[in-house]
């Protein structure tokens, strides 16, 4: 691979940051390992071990979902990136995107508090795979932005992402990055304790929200070799309509709406303020499991619900509801129900040192409420994924795993704006993973053979067969450096959507045109990065880029349908395209003793991306955070700024974006009084109140991000 590869994404000045990585010694006076213990061969639910503001640059965690064995951030080919423990409670927000969109290199959609997806290096949809668990979340928020992902944040345990092609373990439709949701509804170890849980509430200002959930694991006639562990949890989440800082319309759209009333003799629109209209929600989820474990086996089931009622913003700002009571527009009723099921044993000896299977099946339904309570569309979801996976070796110099995963989806849209046939798409996928310890490098090799098909009505059955493979290494120099790189070649299959779309699409406001005859998109990514692991500076240093070879993408006609209320129209087209950016980050240990830290954190990201000459729509802009953070055993503070440039470079029929900034700050006290261990933390968003309107948002121009706004909870665990 040549160095050409990766220069577009170097021509960002480096320098502020290669400083930081090279300025200290290896061996600072007060420097320590950022380097967790290995973990038992179980996957404990316990959060990992963290210095530094619970880990956030520190490479300390250990990730699953990279390999099939666990591994420490800074020994992966892959950028991840890792949430669990109180810094996941301070960005806890009611959606999957919007709690994670803060991470480097990672954005949201932000349709609004009830539906927001993450968007992994400019890539998204169906491009990003979501998971619970390492399997499927089986909704349809891949169909639309306005559609929620079926996993309410609160309840999880710890997240991981991993940016950059993920494809191998996961899917085809892994390029662009995974996020997995790890909860414990199904318990993997012996329990130290007959009793364990915790409750959490929270109360937040900008929407007037109220939270409040609670989990327990009780353990049925435990023993020192086995144990029968019974978990339950539940949850509950509503808000009022979201405060903003000004008009919930861009000035822009203002002045255009403003100059067409007044060219019609019309009078003024009148314009929503301070608070966005049609944002409320409520949420409600719970989750029973039942699990044995022993020393070498584990095997569970647990089932769970989720309930979610949110409006949908952008659809009606300019006049109030028709009577009392009634709806200021389209709302969704969500409701999934999901049953799991895993299991693993753990091998001493041969070949084969584990085994596992996961298994997830869920029944999903939302319906489009129309303001006056008419259903407009409803849309269904039957699906299921399972997995098994062979792990073999010891790292001797071989480690690997071998796997294969099934999954099938029937989706149907019914109702007026029912712009999908109804279609069912089948997966079948063998994959391999090895890792070769060889000196001071390790090499990470894997393999998949995928085949899909999609069957919809009225058009004939398609069948794609694709092969995915990557080449990786882990180069340790000294003990202080690491230099990764990795290579990937991937081949997605075109989704229903892409295929066969026909009709008008409230959620993106367009009438959308699909191309049955799209052949699979495939590309080409590398990605490059050195991290310093220990010193008085950590952090790390990552170019990526990626080759599409028929990316597929709505491209604007510049027509109006006639008979689908005068949308634009948009068709799936394929074009040969490139991404490119860079992620960086580092925190300086201003002061690093065991009883207390100070450190100082600096990121950036950006992402180009373009086909033909042309920019790509919706690509985020440019960011760069600074941050300063003060932590104890008992008490944690800080105060961190992002910085969102202008975006300019625009695709047709986008308009530009506005720079803008974020301060938030966060104060937490954590006590412990025998088995029990409180925690009070409040954290203040926007602090500066600022108009903030990201430029992937599909309606920037209508809902802008919430105002300035405190959130204050209470933890208690035993």
């Amino acid at each position: 691979m040549s160095i050409s590869f990766f220069r577009p994404a170097l021509r960002l000045s480096l320098s502020p940051f290669l400083l930081l990585l090279f300025s200290a010694p290896p061996f600072a006076p007060h420097a320590r390992a950022q380097i967790a213990p290995p973990p038992s061969p179980t996957h404990s639910h316990t959060p990992a071990a963290s210095s530094h503001s619970d880990g956030m640059v520190a490479l300390d965690q250990f990730v699953t979902s990279v390999a099939p064995f666990e591994g420490n951030q800074a020994d992966l080919a892959q950028a991840t990136t890792v949430l669990s423990g109180s810094s996941l409670r301070l960005k806890q927000q009611a959606s999957l995107g919007d709690t994670l969109g803060s991470e480097t290199g990672i954005h949201a959609t932000s349709f609004g508090p009830g539906a927001s997806r993450p968007i992994i290096r400019g890539l998204g949809g169906d491009r990003i795979r979501l998971l619970e668990n390492s399997v499927g979340t089986l909704d349809a928020s891949v169909t639309s932005p306005d559609h929620a992902v079926s996993v309410e944040p609160f309840l999880v345990e710890r997240i991981e992402i991993v940016r950059g092609p993920a494809s191998l373990l996961y899917g085809s439709n892994a390029v662009g990055g995974v996020v997995n949701v790890i909860t414990h509804r199904i318990e993997t170890d012996l329990p130290t304790a007959p009793v364990r849980g915790s409750f959490e509430v929270r109360r937040g200002s900008a929407a007037e929200e109220w939270a409040r959930g609670a989990v327990f694991d009780l353990a049925l006639r435990p023993d020192a070799a086995s144990a029968l562990v019974l978990h339950l949890d539940g949850f509950r989440r509503s808000t009022e309509n979201l405060r903003i800082p000004g008009f919930a319309e861009s000035a822009r759209v203002r002045a255009e709406e403003t100059a067409e009333a007044r060219a019609n003799r019309e009078p003024a629109p009148a314009f929503a303020r301070d608070r966005l209209p049609n944002s409320a929600l409520t949420n409600s989820s719970g989750a029973i499991g039942l699990s044995y474990v022993s020393k070498t086996f584990h095997l569970g089931v647990s089932h769970s619900g989720l309930d979610s009622d949110y409006g949908v913003p952008g659809h009606a700002h300019e006049e109030a509801p028709a009577s009392p009571g009634a709806a200021e527009g389209v709302r969704i009723d969500l409701r999934q129900r999901r049953t799991d099921v895993q299991g693993e044993w753990h091998g001493t000896d041969g070949a084969v040192r584990d085994v596992r299977f996961k298994f997830g099946q869920a029944r999903y339904r939302h319906a489009e409420i129309e303001a006056d309570g008419a259903v407009g569309t409803v849309f269904t979801n039957r699906g299921h994924e399972a997995r098994v996976e062979l792990l073999h070796g010891d790292g001797k110099p071989w480690t690997g795993a071998l796997g294969l995963q099934t999954s099938r989806s029937d989706f149907a849209a019914v109702g007026d704006e029912a712009f999908l046939p109804p279609s069912r798409t089948d997966t079948t996928a063998l994959f391999a993973f090895e890792e070769l310890a060889a000196g001071p490098i390790s090499w990470q090799f894997g393999g998949r053979v995928e085949r899909t098909k999609i069957a919809a009505t009225g058009h004939s059955a398609r069948r794609d067969d694709q092969f995915n493979g990557s080449a990786g290494g882990v180069w340790k120099p000294t003990s202080t450096y690491a230099l990764t790189f990795s290579v990937t070649h991937t081949g997605r299959a075109p989704n229903a959507q892409e295929r066969f779309a026909d009709g008008p699409h409230a959620g993106t406001q367009s009438f959308e045109i699909g191309d049955p005859t799209l052949r699979a998109e495939r590309s080409l990514s590398a990605e490059l990065s050195l991290r310093r692991r220990t010193g008085f500076v950590t952090g790390a240093v990552t170019a990526f880029t990626n080759r599409f070879n028929g990316y597929i993408f709505e491209q604007p006609t510049g027509l109006v349908a006639a008979d689908g209320g005068g949308l634009p129209v948009y068709r799936y087209v394929q074009r040969d395209a490139r991404f490119w950016g860079l992620e960086a980050e580092s925190l300086w240990h201003l002061h690093d003793r065991p009883d207390w830290q100070l450190d100082f954190r600096l990121a950036a990201d950006f992402t180009r991306a373009r086909e033909g000459g042309r920019d790509l729509p919706r690509i985020p802009a440019a960011r760069t955070g600074v941050g300063l953070f003060w932590s104890t055993t008992a008490w944690s503070a800080g105060i961190e700024s992002q910085f969102y440039s202008a975006q300019k470079r625009v695709a047709a029929n986008e308009t530009p974006s506005d720079r803008y900034a974020l301060v938030s700050a966060h104060l937490s006290r954590a006590a412990e009084f025998g088995h029990l261990r409180t925690e009070v933390f409040v954290r203040g968003t926007n602090l500066a109140n600022a108009e903030a309107r990201p430029h992937p948002s599909f309606v920037k121009d209508l809902a802008p991000l919430a105002g300035r706004g405190v959130v204050a909870g209470l933890r208690l665990s035993f």
